[in-house]
């Protein structure tokens, strides 16, 4: 369920959001947004939409001069800004964390119906959870998000539901979304059977991955999993392959190649 402040009337049509996510949806929806997060890259069309701000604050005036009908936060993460976006737009939504990818079609398909595109948004809707469909590799499987700490996805989260329905069965008995650690997880590794890794660049080194040393796992660029946008199954389809050929490193993802929406990436959805 979104948060909604304010009206919304009509089709909204001057969009400002901080959401990468909900970004990468609009735009093979169709839809503009004419103003963004720095981290809104997917696809490539959105680095030439001017930055607003960042994923923790935004500059008001540089937001209020783009005169939004819409404004879109990320929540709970972006909750300290509500206040701030609902001075500078008519309305507000904030979309929480997805604790499964049926949350996650939820979110796609309320902001088809929100921009007048229920059919196209139906569609993409199900080809993103066509594309998650997968062969069974691994039981007990574990993520890790390296963020400056060590982020680990919970089984209420939309990556353990999305890596399981890849066919990467996820660790279960933990109740949570996310877990933060300063340090690595080593009594969460002690039960995982297969670890994701997801770094802090787009590449990395041995030093980085010691705490691993032992274990099967498989190491993916940085924000990997840390984005639930159309996307998100494709970059798992490349991460599976790797797994199934036993490598270590699963590159070539959304997050280092920055496709275009005219490039093959994005086939699948056309």
């Amino acid at each position: 369920m979104v948060l909604l402040m304010g009206r919304v009337d009509g089709v909204p049509r001057r969009v400002v959001s901080l959401n990468p996510s909900v970004n990468e949806f609009l735009a093979l929806l169709g839809v503009e947004v004419v103003g963004r997060d720095a981290f809104s890259y997917r696809p490539r069309e959105l680095m030439k939409v001017p930055i607003v701000g960042t994923f923790t604050d935004f500059d008001v005036e540089r937001a209020r001069a783009l005169a939004p009908d819409l404004f879109i936060l990320y929540y709970p993460v972006q909750r300290h800004l509500l206040e701030k976006a609902a001075e500078v737009s008519r309305a507000v939504v904030a979309v929480p964390t997805p604790v499964n990818i049926d949350a996650v079609v939820a979110v796609f398909r309320f902001f088809a119906r929100l921009f007048d595109r229920d059919e196209e948004g139906d569609r993409l809707a199900g080809v993103y959870r066509d594309l998650l469909r997968g062969a069974p590799l691994y039981d007990g499987v574990l993520a890790i998000i390296n963020l400056g700490v060590y982020d680990v996805a919970c089984s209420n989260s939309y990556v353990a539901d999305a890596l399981t329905k890849a066919g990467l069965r996820y660790l279960g008995g933990l109740p949570c979304v996310f877990i933060h650690y300063e340090e690595p997880p080593l009594g969460l590794l002690e039960r995982a059977s297969f670890v994701i890794y997801e770094a802090r660049g787009r590449s990395y080194s041995e030093r980085e991955v010691e705490f691993l040393r032992g274990r099967e796992y498989v190491v993916t660029p940085n924000d990997t999993l840390a984005h639930y946008g159309p996307s998100l199954p494709l970059d798992l389809g490349l991460l599976t392959a790797a797994v199934a050929r036993g490598e270590r490193w699963a590159g070539g993802a959304s997050s280092v190649s920055r496709p275009s929406l005219r490039d093959a990436w994005y086939g699948p959805y056309r």
